[in-house]
């Protein structure tokens, strides 16, 4: 394993367990959604001072090195929330790699960002300008996002060339995100004895056989910028029934479809529709658009060429898409094997954090 890598930014140090230590001090600061005080203040205090903020909410903030004439601008992007732990806090460090709630989703990929930060902080700069952004609430529903305030509010998150979000990936680059839509869909019968079960109209049958085409659908691949993504109808929840005795008179499922970058998110609703009854009511509990592929351009081309294991697409949604709605280049790339996300063996690979540091460090020193 390589711990350093030399050019114009200077001999940076990269051992693998300073990397180590700092995920692993990141997973063992509890920071279930919504409460993410402790880390919120924590990742803050390691911003190096050569860094201003420029927009500091409850729970977003970014800050940006002073700005030179003509260099691009680049960012660190990451969330430092988790889901709830599954038997996996607090965090260990074994077998080559950090374990624990978070290590993978995403808060190797946070102390990656910070560590690059602090190491530039002391050096001579690189061909590009890199800022550090850092948010929470992650792990939930659209109307918790933060980082529609910080596009409304702040101007110079407008100048960004490329937002690099450190997701899981592998090493790889990740372009582009699927969207995804949430709805309710209830089917109405009507209530009755479930000894007679002819005088009634049983809501779940209905359900179940107006799911059907759902059940059966296969994926659907649509090339989009030369990646092939899935599409995807997937039924999450179903309930119905107040008595094993009644015939339930409302069953109500919960489906989730994954859609393809190249579709407009006002498409979604009516091709969701297009696969359920005519009688049922949807309700859209939330649909967040899908990110615009961004390969081929100069700074994607050159992060690829500092180390990144390739192209692919991301089969997911993240944040790439808050920017590229907004006309910014973004892009996933970071440490951690995207299966370990959310999975009670969490972990991330202290290779793989070595591997998101240099490569980051190559792509600035250019």
């Amino acid at each position: 394993m390589r711990t350093h890598h030399a050019g114009r930014l200077g001999q940076v140090s990269v051992p693998a367990d300073r990397l180590a230590h700092r995920t692993l001090e990141l997973v063992d600061i509890a920071s279930e959604s919504l409460n993410e005080a402790a880390i919120r203040a924590h990742v803050r205090s390691l911003v190096p001072a050569a860094l201003r903020a420029v927009f500091v909410g409850e729970d977003a903030a970014l800050w940006l090195p002073n700005r030179r004439v003509g260099v691009p601008l680049i960012i660190l992007a990451g969330h430092y929330d988790t889901i709830p732990a599954q038997q996996n806090y607090p965090g260990r460090r074994a077998d080559g790699a950090v374990h624990g709630l978070g290590a993978a989703d995403m808060k190797g990929g946070v102390a990656v960002a910070l560590e690059v930060v602090r190491d530039l902080a002391s050096r001579a700069p690189g061909h590009v300008d890199v800022g550090l952004l850092l948010f929470g609430r992650e792990e939930l529903p659209p109307r918790f996002n933060p980082l529609p305030e910080l596009f409304d509010a702040c101007a110079e998150v407008h100048e960004v060339a490329l937002a690099i979000l450190l997701e899981p990936t592998a090493g790889a680059i990740h372009a582009g995100c699927v969207g995804t839509l949430t709805a309710r869909v209830r089917f109405r019968g009507r209530a009755g004895h479930a000894a007679r079960p002819w005088l009634a109209d049983n809501a779940l049958d209905r359900a179940v056989l107006g799911l059907r085409e759902i059940a059966l659908l296969e994926r659907q691949e649509s090339v989009v910028g030369g990646l092939a993504f899935f599409e995807t109808v997937t039924l999450t929840r179903i309930e119905g029934g107040i008595a094993d005795n009644v015939i339930p008179a409302e069953a109500v499922a919960t489906i989730n479809l994954r859609y393809a970058p190249d579709r407009d998110p006002t498409e979604a609703p009516a091709l969701l529709a297009s696969l359920l009854p005519d009688e049922v009511e949807v309700e859209v509990l939330g649909n967040s658009p899908p990110a615009r592929v961004v390969v081929d351009t100069p700074l994607v081309r050159a992060l690829n060429a500092a180390g990144a294991r390739g192209v692919e697409p991301k089969q997911a949604w993240t944040n790439v898409a808050d920017f590229t709605t907004r006309g910014i280049d973004a892009v996933n790339f970071g440490p951690g094997d995207p299966r370990f996300a959310h999975a009670r063996d969490e972990q991330v690979a202290v290779d793989d954090l070595v591997h998101a540091y240099e490569t980051l460090v190559r792509l600035i020193e250019g």
